[in-house]
């Protein structure tokens, strides 16, 4: 795998879409099975890592959001996070991608931001999370879906204790564009010291464009956007063939995706990915987009 950092505000790079919501139709109950999937089912883990990567994804990510310790608990399973880890990126480094990012979402403890001794559990989670993939091949690690602005700040600073690697972070804004009740050029000061700094949203595309412009006014690192799409209903499907617009869903399919990649790159985005009920073949619009397309920051 070539060395990520490299790329750094050159190519437009997409990454794959998470497998949940593929995974939820084939039945599993992703929220209570994702894990047992990484470790008896990686050949389907892999399959469906394989169908992103033929849709043009040139990262993949792996299934790892659960891996915090105090999550794995839930299930009793805080012993398995190295295996899980492995299996997971085996899935991934299997397929040869061009890139690999390991995924780690909120670790779940209660956190008292005046509290040292809180803040310092929460960045033993994150740091034992990053530490469960070893030494083994990989690119970089996401942060993503942290709910507060300390528990990012603490996710980050885990992370860092744990690994040289580049750390992507990304934080999930609300309807009205902020994130954990702060404005977005306030809320993004707790990815400062990430080297990678994204947001997800399913905001319509004017109010994205205008969230990663400002990201690009307050942050000098690459952005990642993750663009929550939703999959329309029957009557929806019908709207969109008579080329009506879809209130509340913005992006009901590959198309109006690759619309709005070419406007968020223009904004200065440079890691794009689909997330939420998304399919390759909404990845695969985003890669058409970005092939061969440099970033404008």
């Amino acid at each position: 795998m070539a060395d990520i950092e490299l790329r750094f505000h050159r190519d437009m790079l997409v990454l794959s879409a998470p497998i949940d919501y593929r995974l939820a139709e084939r039945g599993v109950d992703v929220d209570a099975d994702m894990e047992f999937m990484s470790l008896f089912e990686d050949d389907t883990v892999s399959d469906l890592l394989s169908m992103e990567q033929i849709a043009g994804a040139a990262c993949l990510v792996t299934n790892t959001e659960g891996i915090c310790r105090a999550r794995l608990a839930h299930r009793r399973m805080e012993d398995a996070a190295a295996d899980i880890a492995s299996s997971a990126l085996a899935a991934a480094t299997g397929l040869a991608p061009q890139h690999v990012i390991c995924a780690i979402g909120p670790c779940g403890l209660p956190l008292d931001p005046s509290d040292e001794a809180s803040l310092e559990r929460t960045r033993a989670q994150y740091e034992g999370a990053v530490r469960a993939f070893g030494g083994a091949p990989f690119d970089a690690i996401l942060l993503d879906g942290m709910r507060t602005v300390h528990d990012m700040a603490c996710a980050i600073e885990g992370a860092r204790r744990a690994t040289d690697r580049p750390v992507f972070a990304s934080v999930t804004l609300g309807a009205d564009g902020t994130f954990d009740g702060a404005p977005l050029e306030n809320a993004a000061s707790c990815m400062a010291a990430a080297d990678v700094v994204g947001i997800r949203s399913s905001l319509g595309i004017d109010a994205l464009t205008d969230a990663v412009a400002t990201l690009a006014r307050v942050c000098t690192q690459p952005l990642l956007v993750q663009i929550d799409v939703a999959q329309p209903t029957e009557a929806e499907r019908r709207m969109r063939k008579l080329g009506r617009t879809i209130e509340g869903n913005p992006y009901p399919d590959p198309d109006s995706l690759a619309d709005a990649a070419v406007a968020l790159r223009a904004a200065g985005a440079q890691f794009l990915r689909a997330v939420g009920e998304a399919t390759p073949a909404y990845t695969g619009a985003l890669a058409v987009v970005c092939a061969g397309a440099q970033s404008v920051r």
